[in-house]
């Protein structure tokens, strides 16, 4: 089951259902709908006609209206390093080393995973929506990562595509500086819907593509797939909860496994699709803060 917000011209925003074709508009929240499915019960709503074909194209071309962030997520968390990729990137900066090691070769080999805070939902955007590159961010990257949405007792209520963006030139600067490189307005999207665990499957093997796009033409493409993430995301949600009281409704991005070549970055006008197998596509334009 696909749920996810639609917002009206006039800025309301409902909530919906879809299931092998059928869409339905629901009276309560994303999240009560996701819980209800959980526990077995039926998510209760109206059959109505929407195209999601149209509510999915950018720019949006419904008229009933376009899609936005599929639920306001009390607290966006992120877990860093988990493929090797960004491992071997992010060391070849010049960073602290902790023995022979640098600290991000340190993270990914540690049993202990790198755990960061990401957002609130007024910093998260969704499909359609921007995301934005900080006045003070010369070289800022999108990560193209699967995110998951989990209930307040840590079991997993759906997947959803997030776009962990981040200001790289901060983070390579100091590591210190993490939170100023992951942490402000736009910094993250999500989006365009929450997929249930039963349509998903095996969430170890799905195909991730980034794609950005300038002035019509492909700027940057990269691909991978989650078989190649090294933590799992029964142990990165584990980590997650250890003594840390994490709201219902909350997600986790799990980490990229694509990253741009080091002279790339985001400009105002690009825009940004990361598709991932068996959720969709979440497509973004890009602003810059003056």
């Amino acid at each position: 089951m696909k749920i996810f917000s639609v917002k009206s011209e006039g800025g309301t925003i409902g909530c919906y259902a879809e299931r092998e074709g059928i869409v339905r508009r629901i009276n309560g929240s994303v999240l009560g709908a996701l819980q209800a499915h959980a526990s077995g019960r039926d998510v209760g709503g109206r059959a109505i006609k929407l195209d999601l074909g149209k509510l999915l194209e950018y720019p949006c071309t419904s008229r009933r209206g376009r899609l936005t962030i599929p639920l306001a997520p009390p607290e966006v968390w992120g877990s860093g390093i988990t493929y090797e990729l960004s491992k071997k990137r992010y060391s070849e900066d010049d960073v602290p080393k902790l023995g022979n090691e640098t600290i991000y070769e340190r993270v990914y080999s540690s049993p202990r995973p790198e755990l960061f805070f990401k957002a609130t939902a007024g910093r998260c955007v969704g499909h359609g929506e921007p995301i934005v590159v900080r006045s003070d961010s010369a070289w800022t990257l999108p990560e193209a990562e699967l995110g998951v949405v989990l209930d307040g007792d840590s079991s997993i209520l759906g997947y959803t595509i997030a776009d962990d963006v981040s200001a790289r030139d901060l983070e390579s600067e100091n590591p210190l500086y993490l939170p100023q490189s992951k942490i402000y307005r736009g910094c993250c999207a999500i989006g365009p819907w929450v997929v249930t665990p039963d349509e998903i499957g095996d969430v170890r093997s799905l195909n991730v593509e980034l794609i950005v796009e300038r002035s019509g033409q492909v700027a940057f493409r990269g691909s991978s797939t989650t078989s190649k993430m090294r933590r799992s995301i029964a142990e990165q949600v584990a980590f997650l909860f250890r003594d840390n009281p994490v709201p219902a409704g909350s997600i986790l991005c799990t980490g990229t496994g694509i990253l741009a070549r080091r002279d790339f970055f985001l400009q105002e006008g690009d825009v940004v699709s990361i598709t991932i197998e068996r959720i969709g596509t979440l497509t973004t334009p890009v602003v810059k803060l003056h």
